[in-house]
This record gives structure tokens, C-alpha cells and sequence, in this order.
């Protein structure tokens, strides 16, 4: 039967029945209904209530708005995938082919599906996180998180679909489980970014994932990156995509479920994309200035190194810009030629057990006369234990701030015991430093950080920089001519 000679009513009634018999059917499926549902709760209790404490101040909310993103990945993928893979095989879709259904009403009956399991896995985790999370949002805040996870769920689904007409029914949950964990683990959801290489620090972007989980970062207050309109763009663009591969695919193995004419349901969804990305490039989703993925270890690292929280500290008026030798500590001493010189700091801070000291020594890079040696430990005790050694400009450390926005390069020397360290970077009002991993060798060895990849940051009120270890165990490395040119 075509929807063009169905009375509005029962075209409308038929939609809304395929919806209803779609989520019930998925909640009668013990496989699907009972990881779907519980498995984000589960997670959530864990990290965000039992380890929360233990992990700072802010971890039960942001795993709160982080499982949030969890839970609209699953449904969508495995709703669709394993759902359509299986029934296509089985011959079902044939079937509800050849049913008098008004056109998409199968497709569309599944997306609303999957939206209601997000919408239920979102009541559970808010009411844990308000009443045992303690977690601390307002009703409108709520009201947008809930939003960006139901739509959120889209990508998903659109995923979920293309796999599903590719992979065969016995191979399609192994395959989206291949898919789902890998994205969720790589996007931050689980793990702060900043524990992983910097390459997949890189290519964390291309996950929807992502996308979803700076958005909700945003609206909650946690740290995020990049400007809620771009997000916005990239899932629409990645839902487009999926979706017109999907239907490309599908109608090339003979199936028919947008009607004989696909034509206006991808012109519908092409135009709604572009509407969104249009809207999201003028800025009208918002565009605040990015700050830096969420990564409390450095946060609590920068809080160990001095008296004030990086979250609480405001930079002074009129920083001035240092030299372009920092130091060479040629004159036998660990004084700078301009600032509060190197401090060595464990983690004492956030009541941890990690040391660290530093001393000048004889023999330098290039022949120089002397360097800077850190040593220390690092220990377990802390929430993210870290100990180095730390820079910062004239004036109250953590309340003082240097303008290096016309500096393209900060470079120093460094050689050690073949570990990795991470150098950071504190910008006023962001809570999150500036991280980039270096690696260590008993030959000096110079880093060079390219500070015009930062330019989103606000580089004229830097409140210091430090070179530190995240590893557990001792350390050593030495560092010498710190240049900003």
C-alpha cells in the first residue's frame, strides 16, 4: 500500500504502531534489552561513584556526562547492525518489504527505538548521579544533556545501518563489537585522552564519539575542545554519509524499505545535514573558544606544583613577554634569567608520596658548562601521581602570567634514562594545560614545541610551563638552553 492514498490518521498510526512494536520487540531480546541498559549503568557506579573519589573532584560528573555518550553508541550500533544483518539474512526484511507499511517506516521505527533505550539508560545514570553521585547540574543543563545524547544516537544508527547491510548476521556482532569498544576507549570516554600516544590523541577526531563527548563536556562545564557548532557539523556530516552508503547499499541487494524512490528520503536527509552544518559554521550552535581535552591528571599535576588550582588562578594586568634565552644555568645555578626560575614539586599537593629534587651539574649540551638534573619518584598515593620540574614568570606563581603570543617556538635540551615525559603548559582560565609527550635518551636531544598549533589558545597569559613524569617509579633526566623564539 503506498502513504500517498493512507488517510493521515492511519499513516500516522502506522508510524507510531512500527515504533512501539520495534522497542518492544528489542526489550523482549534478554541480548540486546539487558547489556544495553545495564552495562552504562554499571560502568557509571564503578567509575563515577566508587573510584570517583579517589580520581578528583570532578570525576563522578564527567563520567556521568561521558557514559552518557556511552550509552547512546550501543543501541545505535548494535540495534541496527546486528538487528539487520540477522533479519535480512533470515529473509525478514523480504517480508516487511512486501507488508503494506508506509515508506521508511521500518527505518524509522528502529531510530525511534533506539532513541527510547537512550532515553531510559539517561533517567537511570541521572538519578544515580544525583542522588549517589552527588553530582551538582542545573534543570536546564539536564534538559541539553538529554538532547545531545538522543540525537546524539543518530551517527550511530547510521553507522549501524551501513554495517548491517555488509556483514553477514553470524559475523555482525563480533564485527560491531570490534567497531564500538575501540571507539569508545580512543575517544576518551573511558580514559582521559592524555594517557595515550599522541597519535591517537590525533586521530581521536575522526570517532563521532568524540564529537558527542566535547559536546556534553561543554554543557556540564568540564573541560572540552573546539566549538560546539563544529561538533555539531561533524555529525551531521557523519550521519549523511553513513546513511547515503547504507541506502546505496541497500537498494543495490534489492531492497526497497524507502519506497521504489529513494530520491526523497536522501534529499530530505541531505538537506537537513547541510541545514545543521550550515547553521554550525555561522555560529549559531554556539562557538566558544577551545580549550584543551580533559585530562585531570595534568590539572592535578599543575595543582601539585604550586599553592593555587589552575582552576582557580587569574593572570595579572600587564604581563610582559620574557627573553629569548630562559636559561642556560651556566652561572651554577637553577635561577632563570627572568621569572621565578626551575622549582622541582612531587605531588604533596593532592596528598601523594611522589618526590622530586633537581641540582646543577658540570657538562652540558653542545659543550656547555652546565645543566639542570631532575631526579625523583614517582609513587602511588596520589590520584594521578606526577613529580618534575616547573617554570614560572615573575610575580605569585599561579597568579602571574607571561605573554609569549608573538613566539612561534619554545625549544630546550633534554637526555635522560630513555623514559617519556610529558612538557605542560598553563593557560590562564583554562583548566586544562597544554600536554606534549617527549622522549628521553642518554644523548642530549633537542624538543622543540611548535607553539603555533596552540593558536586557539589565548598564548598571551601563560602562567608557567614544566617538564615532569606521569610513570610510576624513579626517574631521571637533565635539561638545559630553554629558549622562547
Amino acid at each position: 500500500m503506498s502513504s500517498a492514498i493512507m488517510p493521515a490518521s492511519r499513516l500516522w498510526a502506522a508510524y507510531f504502531r512500527e515504533m512501539k512494536f520495534e522497542f518492544i520487540k528489542m526489550l523482549r531480546t534478554p541480548a540486546f534489552a539487558v547489556p544495553t541498559l545495564f552495562f552504562p549503568v554499571m560502568f557509571y557506579v564503578l567509575f563515577g561513584v566508587i573510584l570517583a573519589p579517589k580520581m578528583g573532584p570532578d570525576a563522578g560528573l564527567n563520567t556521568y556526562v561521558r557514559f552518557g555518550v556511552f550509552s547512546a553508541m550501543g543501541p545505535g550500533l548494535f540495534g541496527f547492525g546486528v538487528s539487520i544483518a540477522m533479519e535480512r539474512e533470515f529473509g525478514l526484511l523480504k517480508l516487511k518489504q512486501a507488508l503494506p507499511q508506509p515508506i521508511g517506516a521500518y527505518l524509522l521505527g528502529r531510530a525511534v527505538m533506539t532513541m527510547l533505550f537512550v532515553s531510559v539508560i539517561f533517567v537511570m545514570l541521572t538519578i544515580l548521579a544525583l542522588t549517589i553521585g552527588k553530582a551538582s547540574l542545573s534543570a536546564g543543563q539536564l534538559v541539553q544533556l538529554f538532547v545531545i545524547d538522543v540525537l546524539g544516537a543518530l551517527p550511530f544508527c547510521a553507522i549501524g545501518m551501513y554495517l548491517g547491510w555488509i556483514l553477514s548476521g553470524q559475523g555482525a556482532p563480533a564485527v560491531i563489537n570490534f567497531v564500538f569498544l575501540p571507539m569508545a576507549f580512543l575517544s576518551g570516554i573511558f580514559i582521559p585522552l592524555q594517557v595515550f600516544p599522541q597519535v591517537v590523541q590525533t586521530l581521536a577526531p575522526i570517532f563521532p564519539s568524540y564529537h558527542l563527548s566535547q559536546m556534553v563536556s561543554q554543557v556540564a562545564g568540564q573541560p572540552y575542545i573546539g566549538s560546539f557548532g563544529m561538533h555539531v557539523a561533524v555529525l551531521a556530516g557523519v550521519t549523511l554519509f553513513f546513511f547515503l552508503l547504507a541506502v546505496r547499499r541497500m537498494h543495490g541487494s534489492g531492497f526497497r524499505l524507502l519506497g521504489r524512490n529513494p530520491k526523497r528520503a536522501v534529499i530530505v536527509a541531505t538537506a537537513t545535514a547541510a541545514v545543521l552544518a550550515g547553521l554550525s559554521v555561522s555560529g549559531v550552535f554556539g562557538g566558544k573558544p577551545a580549550k584543551q581535552e580533559d585530562a585531570v591528571a595534568a590539572t592535578d599535576a599543575a595543582s601539585a606544583a604550586t599553592d593555587t588550582p589552575v582552576s582557580e588562578a587569574k593572570p595579572t594586568a600587564g604581563e610582559s613577554a620574557p627573553p629569548a634565552l630562559l636559561a642556560d644555568f651556566d652561572n651554577g645555578s637553577d635561577r632563570t634569567a627572568w621569572g621565578n626560575g626551575m622549582l622541582a614539586s612531587g605531588d604533596e599537593m593532592q596528598q601523594g608520596k611522589s618526590t622530586a629534587s633537581q641540582k646543577v651539574i658540570d657538562g652540558g649540551a653542545g659543550g656547555s658548562k652546565s645543566a639542570l638534573e631532575v631526579t625523583g619518584e614517582v609513587r602511588p598515593g596520589a590520584p594521578y601521581p606526577s613529580a618534575g620540574t616547573y617554570f614560572f614568570p615573575p610575580g605569585q606563581i599561579m597568579q602571574s602570567s607571561m605573554d609569549i603570543s608573538a613566539r612561534k617556538t619554545l625549544s630546550f635540551q633534554a637526555r635522560g634514562d630513555g623514559k617519556q615525559y610529558t612538557f605542560m603548559m598553563f593557560v590562564a582560565g583554562s583548566y586544562i594545560p597544554l600536554m606534549v609527550p617527549f622522549e628521553t635518551a642518554p644523548d642530549w636531544k633537542e624538543v622543540r614545541i611548535d607553539l603555533t598549533k596552540y593558536s586557539q589558545n589565548d598564548l598571551s597569559h601563560i602562567m608557567g610551563f614544566g617538564m615532569n613524569s606521569m610513570a610510576q617509579g624513579p626517574f631521571r633526566f637533565q635539561i638545559d638552553t630553554l629558549r622562547l623564539e
